[in-house]
Order: structure tokens, then C-alpha cells, then sequence
């Protein structure tokens, strides 16, 4: 692989910045040619110095991920037995699809009243018709919390008519 570039966000818990890494020579052409990094500050070291930790723990351990993908996997099909539309999905964002604009932002709304932080999503940041629900899951999550995640947007589904 010539280039590899990744996200330090959504990856990595809701970090800063991404990456870019590669041969030296496409690496010193891309920081002379490369606009978006010609406009743009450093992430802040710190930042640099967890990434960097987090990428030395993943080469010894996978079990955090392996939990990742285990709590994704039990809360889509949680979620689908119990009616509702998710979008596939190879990370641990998960789009609860509502499709419309108004009902995501109160879905949202309700759940958050349940004490489940969710963000709802409508056009423009989606394409028109496709508003969601997106769920942030964690390696950090026990079954006990994906259940009474899945228990709350039960709950506010059939309050507001999106599940019978």
C-alpha cells in the first residue's frame, strides 16, 4: 500500500485530526503539494502522543476492538428484532434511519430525556429524506447499558409512532 490515511476521530473516541502516512518521498511531496494540509494547523501534540499509544496498544491487544465489534454487532441486531431500519455498517456509528427531519430531532429529543445522548441527523449533513438517529457505540459499553439503550429508543419509538 502506497498511502494509508485515517481518521483520529470517530477511530479513536472523539479525538482531533487525522493521518496520512506512506514512503517518505510521497509524505515530503504531499507537505509541499497537498492543499488541505498547506491550509490547516497541527493536531496538538498531545493528541499526537495518544494516537501514537493507542496504535502501539492495537499492535499488542485487539480486545478492546474485538469488544467493539461484539457491542455493535448485539446492539444492530437488538435494535433490528425490535423493528427499527439501521443502516449497514462496518464501524461502531450506527444510523438509526427515521428518514424524517422534524422526527429525528424529536426522537433525539426523547431519548435524551431517557438519558441517552444521540444526535439527529438531517439534511444538509444527510441526503434529503434520509434524516437518522446516529449512535455512537464504545468498547467501553456493558450489555447492560446497549440493553437499556435499546430499551429507550423502544420506549420513544411507540410514543412517537415509528414502531408499533
Amino acid at each position: 500500500m502506497e498511502i494509508l490515511t485515517g481518521t483520529l476521530g470517530k477511530a479513536f473516541g472523539g479525538s482531533v485530526g487525522g493521518f496520512t502516512t506512506g514512503k517518505k518521498e510521497i509524505i515530503d511531496l504531499l507537505r509541499q503539494r497537498s492543499r488541505p494540509y498547506l491550509f490547516s494547523n497541527s493536531i496538538p501534540p498531545m493528541v499526537a502522543a495518544a494516537a501514537l499509544k493507542t496504535f502501539e496498544l492495537l499492535t499488542r491487544d485487539n480486545s478492546l476492538q474485538d469488544k467493539l465489534h461484539a457491542n455493535t454487532d448485539y446492539f444492530v441486531s437488538k435494535m433490528t428484532a425490535a423493528g427499527f431500519d439501521i443502516k449497514p455498517t462496518q464501524s461502531a456509528i450506527c444510523a438509526v434511519m427515521l428518514y424524517d427531519a422534524r422526527l429525528s430531532q424529536e426522537f433525539a429529543a426523547a431519548l435524551q430525556q431517557e438519558g441517552i445522548y444521540v444526535t439527529g441527523f438531517y439534511y444538509p449533513v444527510v441526503p434529503q429524506g434520509q434524516a437518522r438517529i446516529r449512535v455512537q457505540l464504545s468498547a467501553a459499553h456493558t450489555q447492560a447499558q446497549l440493553d437499556r439503550g435499546v430499551e429507550a429508543f423502544v420506549k420513544v419509538g411507540k410514543q412517537l409512532g415509528v414502531l408499533k
